[in-house]
């Protein structure tokens, strides 16, 4: 198919020039590259037949210290702007739009601001909000100190009550930097590239963010937030001449362009590996053994040679990608760790590149030798030469994942960004970026020519002294070093204070506090209005059959060239013990062998012939209210692999290779990934702990994903190879799932190809017995009077309330999920994190759980946020709510029951929600319903199901605050470590 050219190179767009037009076959579309005369604003647009409209403006900032004044900025930036001179926009657009995707990011040298939205007039609206953001920020000195940092008195108007130090990212990076994969990722840039911006902390040091001031902050954004240092972002189906003119019009119209250095030097080369320590926090009462981790570093090329980058992402696949990778199988035999050590593998994070490979989970005397087996590794492969098997497999998975048009984990019109980024920021060439078959091409030559990888890995590798030995170790001692040492910073200060400075400090405290409590006028906000959201939910082509007893359905749509297959194998029938071990069962499925081969040429084939496999826990409560228990299981090939593709599966299914010493491994690696994902998602585990006191399903929920599961897989580490319980545990496991009465399953594919995969699907299925096991419920939740707390090493806490209410079917469901909206965006927001400093605060209702959850993120409080979720509950009872503020909720529910979808997805949601009572039609009431809804419904909710439904708490985090909290609140967590 021939693409159009729209625009000649050297012709004029109102005040852009038009400097490349180029034809994106893969995607249908046109690659043009602009620049903005006046300003010299440069701009990449992407012309595609997508009806996801993306757009960025992304600013290279390159801060020289670690005071945090570009995150700190992001976040101030979207506090309030000339045309939009509210407290808040960027918070209250995501009640006004639709949005697929809307945030803001802040990386080691940029600052980047993307959203997408498939509906025109909304991405228009997100468009002029996000450019007088960005261009005419007020900057406000209220906004740099509820954000950033300020000084305040424990009781706000009591200046003898002890001065302390508050701000939403000073309590998010103490978060942030309390583990060692953050500590050892900011390490990186110290250690590799000492003195450039990539030594500071650009999310900003807790210690040095209180020597920020508001005057840094103003002249960093006049500087580095200029048309002339901007590279702009868009894609989709839009017309060019109106886009560019918007922006134009909102922004550009208003700069002259000016001299802007944010150049990042080249690292000056070693002439010898270095080494490099740090230590991160850990609780006096956890045992510091294999808790460190070790990583050999190297700093490789310049990412501007999309070939040369390619070609080492390539190699990182070969080396650490999976469980035949060399390297990673090196260091994992040796024992010496439990996991690959953060940073391990290809990293673009730089404008020059990072190569990787480490342990986590061991000790720092163990450093000189996991550095000694990965240099010899190394050489060996050099010597040797890399197996051509492992080459074309890594090859295969780049091509593939290139190949695929998904949605998931950004929308796809993002992901492109994310594609070019590199090459856009650092001078190379962002369309050969993304015409990676020339590349390809020319990798699959080089190889047949030559031993091409290991001439990498001689030249960036072994015979590059720009290398580190970086080790990351705990210490019990950090925390209180550092919680002295910000409190005799902050009894300096409050010493240093003359009376009418405390006075004055507790005026801009009450002043704050009087600007948080003032009700905006977001009528000056664009907005839609319910009836620009379509109600109509797409209708999916499914042809169901019952194959050896599965209910099989196969979707056509157009993947280009893909396939999918997603199952589901019901557990319901296992007894309480084994349903315990499926997470480990789930996670070893994809891991160890299968059939004949075993588990390294398992990993060999699987990434030769598919996109990889993932098993999971999938737990869902129907629609007639029973709970559906199952593993799931997605792969994906590419058409002309199909039949190694469908081996495959059939050998994982029906002889799964259970081992000792593989088991070993992926259980410690497991453990040290869930133990890592505690800091992260802290939220997430205290919700567990809560809904595991209300429901069945939240008792199972959190014995298989929650902090349960995590004590499971300590114990089964403890055993060490002493498995054999455990493999005739999964066996037994696999012969009671893998069964045809057991199963359903959704093939996605391109019409053509289905017919081939019906009769492969047929033919895997038959090795399988057709029968089911019989079925099984669960056991109810007894009554409980207090609640579980668990403590771990960050200072500070994650906290949730979840309150039972109604399920899915119920008239009232649909107006709880508004109420969640409501109370989020127009109280928790405000109180949590504006007042208490969090960084998030969430409220919604789980229509399908009948589950209404509160949560805090990074929240410096506990007993305080618990009263908060109360008296958000109050609120909504009590006050008469603002109609307009009502309809934007039900404008955010709108949006939440329509998600962005691709092809891979539209039919296995669609079945899967079928199967489980949530048809179309249920599914177009549930979104009548939100549109129906009133101020006066939400109060009646309020009172009717959160106020009186059973509820519980959970809190994880920090063992003192949790502590003081408890006793505040009457003794009501039993406490423990995480």
């Amino acid at each position: 198919m021939e693409t159009k050219l729209r625009y000649e190179v050297g012709s004029t767009i109102g005040g852009y020039r038009v400097d490349r037009v180029e034809p994106l076959e893969n995607l249908k579309g046109t690659y043009y590259e602009l620049t903005h005369v006046p300003t010299g604003a440069r701009h990449i647009h992407i012309e595609a037949p997508d009806d996801s409209k993306a757009f960025n403006v992304a600013f290279p900032t390159v801060p020289k210290d670690s005071r945090g004044v570009a995150h700190i900025l992001e976040h101030v930036v979207l506090a309030g702007s000339e045309r939009f001179p509210v407290r808040d926009p960027f918070f209250s657009m995501t009640s006004r739009s639709v949005r697929d995707f809307m945030n803001a990011m802040t990386f080691s040298d940029t600052t980047a601001y993307p959203f997408c939205s498939r509906n025109d007039k909304d991405f228009h609206n997100l468009l002029e909000v996000y450019l007088d953001a960005c261009f005419f920020p007020r900057i406000e000195e209220s906004s740099f100190k509820q954000e950033g940092h300020r000084l305040e008195f424990e009781q706000t108007d009591d200046p003898t009550s002890g001065l302390r130090i508050k701000g939403v990212v000073f309590n998010e990076m103490k978060g942030a930097m309390a583990s060692s994969q953050a500590v050892l990722g900011r390490s990186i840039g110290k250690a590799l590239m000492p003195g450039s911006t990539y030594a500071n902390n650009s999310g900003g040091d807790p210690a040095a963010i209180p020597d920020l001031t508001w005057q840094d902050l103003r002249d960093f954004h006049a500087t580095h937030y200029h048309p002339s240092n901007a590279l702009f972002y868009t894609y989709g189906d839009m017309d060019l001449p109106t886009l560019l003119g918007r922006i134009e019009e909102l922004a550009l119209s208003r700069f002259e362009r000016i001299e802007v250095d944010v150049s990042i030097p080249d690292q000056p080369r070693f002439t010898e590996p270095a080494t490099f320590a740090d230590v991160y926090p850990l609780s006096p009462e956890e045992d510091p053994s294999r808790k460190t981790e070790v990583l050999v570093a190297w700093l490789t090329t310049s990412q501007a040679d999309p070939f040369e980058a390619l070609s080492l992402e390539v190699l990182s696949q070969i080396l650490v990608g999976n469980a035949a990778a060399p390297l990673r199988k090196a260091l994992i035999d040796s024992g010496l760790g439990d996991a690959l050590a953060t940073g391990s593998g290809y990293s673009d994070s730089y404008k020059q590149a990072v190569f990787g490979a480490g342990l986590k989970g061991t000790d720092p005397e163990h450093a000189e030798e996991i550095e000694r087996i990965v240099l010899e590794t190394l050489a060996r492969l050099v010597e040797e030469g890399i197996d051509r098997e492992l080459v074309d497999a890594a090859i295969h998975q780049f091509e593939l994942h290139t190949r695929e048009v998904t949605n998931s984990g950004f929308p796809y019109s993002l992901r492109v960004w994310f594609q070019l980024k590199a090459a856009y920021l650092y001078g190379g060439d962002p369309y050969r970026a993304l015409q990676l078959e020339a590349d390809f091409d020319r990798l699959h030559a080089e190889v047949s020519a030559g031993p091409f990888f290991e001439g990498l890995i001689r030249r960036h590798l072994l015979d590059n002294p720009h290398r580190a030995r970086l080790v990351v170790a705990p210490d019990p001692e950090l925390e209180t070093r550092q919680q002295e040492a910000e409190r005799q910073r902050v009894e300096g200060v409050e010493a240093s204070l003359s009376e009418d400075e405390k006075r004055a400090i507790v005026a801009e405290t009450l002043a704050l506090k009087e600007e948080q409590e003032t009700k905006q006028d977001l009528s000056v906000l664009p907005t839609l209005e319910p009836t620009d959201v379509p109600l109509d939910i797409e209708e999916v082509a499914l042809e169901i059959e019952t194959i050896n007893g599965a209910t099989v359905a196969f979707c056509p749509q157009p993947t280009n060239g893909l396939s999918y297959v997603a199952l589901q194998a019901d557990f319901s029938g296992l007894d309480e013990r084994l349903k315990g071990l499926v997470p480990v069962f789930a996670r070893a499925l994809s891991r160890v062998g299968a059939g004949e081969y075993d588990y390294v040429g398992q990993a060999v084939r699987v990434d030769s012939y598919t996109g990889g496999i993932a098993a999971f826990p999938h737990l869902r409560r129907r629609a007639d209210g029973s709970i559906e228990q199952a593993i799931g299981l997605n792969t994906k090939a590419l058409v002309r692999n199909h039949k190694p593709f469908m081996e495959i599966l059939r050998d994982v299914l029906s002889a799964p290779r259970f081992e000792a010493g593989r088991l070993r491994d992926i259980i410690a690696e497991q453990r040290v990934q869930t133990e890592s994902a505690v800091i992260y998602s802290g939220h997430a585990y205290a919700a567990m702990l809560a809904g595991a006191k209300l429901t069945p399903l939240g008792a199972l929920n959190e014995r298989l994903n929650g902090l349960t599961g995590l004590t499971l897989l300590k114990d089964l580490s403890a055993k060490g190879d002493d498995l054999s319980e455990l493999i005739a545990d999964l066996e037994a496991i696999a012969e009671h799932v893998f069964r045809g009465g057991n199963l359903h399953i959704c093939v996605t594919g391109e019409e053509r190809s289905l017919g081939e995969l019906r009769d492969l699907v047929a033919e895997t299925l038959s090795v399988l017995p057709g029968d089911a096991t019989p079925g099984g419920d669960l056991p109810e939740v007894e009554a409980s009077e207090r609640f579980d707390a668990r403590t771990t090493s960050v200072p500070v806490t994650y906290n949730a309330k979840m309150v039972q209410t109604v399920g899915f079917g119920h008239p009232d469901s649909a107006k709880l999920n508004v109420l969640g909206n409501y109370l989020k965006s127009h109280y928790l927001h405000r109180e949590i994190r504006e007042k208490g400093g969090a960084y998030g605060s969430f409220a919604s209702q789980n229509a399908e759980g009948g589950i209404f959850a509160f949560m805090s993120y990074r929240d410096p409080n506990v007993a305080r946020t618990f009263r908060t979720f109360d008296e958000a509950v109050k609120h909504a009872i009590e006050t008469d709510l603002d109609p307009t503020e009502v309809k934007e909720a039900v404008l955010q529910s709108l949006s939440q029951v329509d998600p962005l979808l691709s092809p891979d997805t539209k039919g296995r949601r669609r079945f899967f929600d079928d199967l489980a009572g949530y048809t179309r039609e249920e599914q177009a009431r549930f979104k009548e319903a939100l549109l129906s809804t009133a101020p006066e419904d939400l109060s009646r909710v309020a009172a009717e199901h959160v106020a009186q439904g059973r509820s519980a708490l959970g809190s994880v985090g920090n063992a003192q605050k949790i502590e003081e909290a408890n006793a505040e609140l009457g003794g009501l967590f039993e406490i423990g470590p995480v």
